[in-house]
């Protein structure tokens, strides 16, 4: 799949919310296919889809050699934080500490699941 430009700060859709996906079709297979390229080639550990200028609920990671997708998760946040160094593909060579809730949840309502996570693969997930 081609890999996508990323789009970076000062671009409105960065700042725009993003729409829920409400087609699960071919077109959504693609965008995640080329999500996922796009952040192996940065590389970057998360990308969501409106830095790729698609304004949806999408997003993919790579974790612990462990590629996924969200696709409009609801998150509920431990109120506990940890800090930790953090970049962002659309702020190139920028990294800075950032605090982050401890655990995560990831309410999945299409498929009707959640997971939960903490420590690395956490601070990715909620940076959806």
């Amino acid at each position: 799949m081609p890999i996508q430009p990323i789009r970076l700060f000062g671009d409105p859709v960065l700042v725009t919310p993003a729409a829920a996906v409400v087609d699960f079709d071919k077109e959504l297979r693609r965008l995640v296919s080329d999500l996922t390229d796009t952040m192996l080639d940065a590389p970057g550990a998360g990308l969501a889809a409106p830095q790729i200028g698609v304004p949806l609920r999408v997003f993919v990671w790579d974790i612990d050699e462990s590629l996924g997708h969200l696709i409009n998760p609801t998150l509920d946040l431990s109120e506990e934080l940890q800090d930790g160094e953090e970049g962002c593909l659309s702020f190139p060579d920028l990294r800075y500490d950032t605090s982050r809730a401890l655990r995560v949840v990831a309410k999945l309502a299409r498929v009707f699941s959640a997971f939960s996570s903490s420590g690395y693969s956490q601070r990715c997930y909620s940076y959806t």
